[in-house]
């Protein structure tokens, strides 16, 4: 028996903390903390109990090594929101737990956690079972208890007008009284901003910089502006850390996996500070002209060009990031196509799900999130539908006003007609021959639209509304005029726009104005 006593830390609802502000610095700094839970605050807590420094990466470094015996202490891995802690004793570990607990009720007010505490057998034969057992008394004691780590209202305290809680903070950067969780975000965004920028500095080149404010993600000043919350999650990772029948193979999957989403985000990155020029003509903006507005966005702060990108979560086989609202869908799929490419150490391949929401930048980011959210599980309920497991699919929506209820309640009161679906989504990444939910396929159609007038384009968005006969007149009518609807191989949508009660010809619409279809065209990839 190679027992150990093992700790199993959890972040409880870690978007839910992150996305409470509609602030998007707040956001940020909330990130930052999380991501400095299994950082500086476990860290400074093990070095409280055991009284010396720990090096808590060097588990990436020697995954077949257990030091927990020796030192009385290692890290099992880290990765996807939870942290595995061995201890040799188990009076040590419990110590930690008081301690770190106790840490984060302090520096992150707001955060729930969740532990386990059992006995794990570091032997291979066993491990999988041990894992198991640690797992369901996690699960256990999330059901059971969450704590509350923030000061609740008592009808005599004011209200902090960014979380609902209790003003009990004086900010000077706000300058007012926040709640304690406000506070310690605010704070932690100054941090952020620095610690961003310095993870990335080989991609910004010392000439870009990432913003901390909504409103300067690619928009242009004064104009009627939307941002793309995006939301991307790999694709059955869960199942593959539950079928690693060993703690070394655990920690080989959760390192390279954290390497494969950062280093697909790098390429992304990359390719958009390459092609910055193209980009920010796309969106409208000509560094050349007389008016200021058009002019390529320079930060106050640093005297440097603005991405049109702001990563807010980067973690395991999760992102989050937040765009200009024509640039979202692009970039979530040069993400994926990237992080296509990359190896990791169970040897399959890496898929994952993209969920995007356009909407007005001055609209509550966190109801925006949460809709990027459903997104991205709507997606994922087409690929297991298709029974297509080795696809990444992608599905957005695009708000030209407010959001009022669930995905599913949005879309059955505003894109059911009397011909039936307006939408086509979610879509296929992987370039399929006479698959009509491929994206490539619906870029390419939407590019053929594109020689279409406007104010063609406009009548047939509303002629999709309308009645089977009207459909058809309008058909004729361009057909009189020489133009012809673009085709799907095997189907007949261009003869009556609608076919088995769905039409792809909404979505083509949609993307001409929120897809930058000139980089498509020039076959750009990241």
């Amino acid at each position: 028996m190679n027992d150990c006593h093992a700790v199993l830390l959890d972040i409880v609802s870690i978007q839910t903390y992150i996305f409470q502000s509609n602030k998007l610095k707040e956001n940020l700094g909330a990130s930052y903390l999380i991501d400095n839970i299994y950082n500086k605050y476990l860290s400074d807590s093990l070095s409280k109990v055991f009284g010396r420094e720990f090096d808590i990466t060097s588990w990436k470094n020697k995954v077949s090594e257990y030091r927990c015996y020796k030192d009385g202490f290692d890290i099992g891995y880290i990765g996807g929101g939870n942290a595995l802690l061995l201890f040799k004793e188990k009076t040590t570990a419990e110590e930690f737990i008081q301690e770190l607990t106790k840490s984060l009720l302090i520096h992150t007010p707001g955060i729930m956690t969740a532990v386990a505490l059992n006995k794990l057998d570091l032997d291979n034969k066993n491990f999988l079972k041990s894992k198991e057992e640690l797992f369901a008394i996690l699960k256990e004691n999330k059901r059971k208890y969450l704590p509350v780590t923030l000061i609740p209202g008592h009808g005599i305290t004011s209200e902090c007008t960014h979380s609902g809680f209790s003003m009990d903070k004086f900010n000077s950067i706000e300058k007012q009284y926040v709640s304690a969780g406000t506070h310690a975000k605010i704070e932690a965004s100054k941090n952020a901003k620095k610690d961003i920028h310095n993870k990335y500095k080989d991609e910004l080149k010392d000439e870009f910089c990432f913003t901390d404010q909504l409103n300067k993600v690619g928009q242009i000043r004064g104009a009627d502006s939307h941002i793309a919350i995006v939301h991307i999650d790999g694709n059955n990772i869960g199942d593959r850390f539950k079928n690693m029948d060993s703690l070394e193979k655990t920690r080989d999957l959760s390192k390279t996996m954290g390497k494969a989403t950062e280093e697909a985000f790098s390429d992304l990155l990359r390719y958009i500070v390459d092609n910055y020029e193209k980009i920010m003509e796309c969106l409208g903006f000509d560094n050349s002209s007389e008016d200021e507005r058009l002019r390529f966005p320079v930060s106050e702060k640093f005297k440097k060009k603005i991405l049109p990108i702001r990563p807010i979560i980067i973690g395991g086989d999760d992102i989050t990031f937040v765009s200009d609202g024509k640039l979202g869908i692009y970039f979530s799929k040069l993400f994926i196509e990237a992080f296509e490419q990359k190896k990791v150490s169970d040897g399959e391949k890496l898929t994952a799900c993209a969920g995007i929401a356009i909407i007005k930048t001055k609209y509550p980011f966190y109801r925006g999130y949460l809709l990027a959210e459903e997104l991205c599980r709507n997606a994922k309920r087409e690929r297991i539908a298709r029974k297509d497991m080795h696809s990444s699919y992608i599905d957005f929506h695009i708000s030209t006003g407010g959001l009022a209820g669930a995905l599913d309640l949005i879309r059955k009161k505003y894109f059911k007609v009397s011909q039936g679906n307006l939408l086509f989504r979610p879509y296929v990444l992987a370039p399929k021959d006479g698959d009509e939910q491929s994206f490539d396929l619906l870029l390419d159609k939407t590019g053929e639209l594109k020689d279409f007038p406007k104010n063609k384009i406009a009548e047939l968005r509303q002629v999709l509304t309308l009645s089977k006969e009207a459909t058809e007149q309008f058909v004729q009518e361009m057909k009189y005029r020489g133009r012809k609807f673009p085709e799907i191989p095997g189907r007949g949508y261009e003869v009556a726009l609608f076919e088995h009660k769905k039409t792809p010809y909404f979505d083509m619409i949609e993307l001409l104005e929120y897809y930058p279809l000139d980089l498509h065209r020039d076959g750009d990839r990241a």
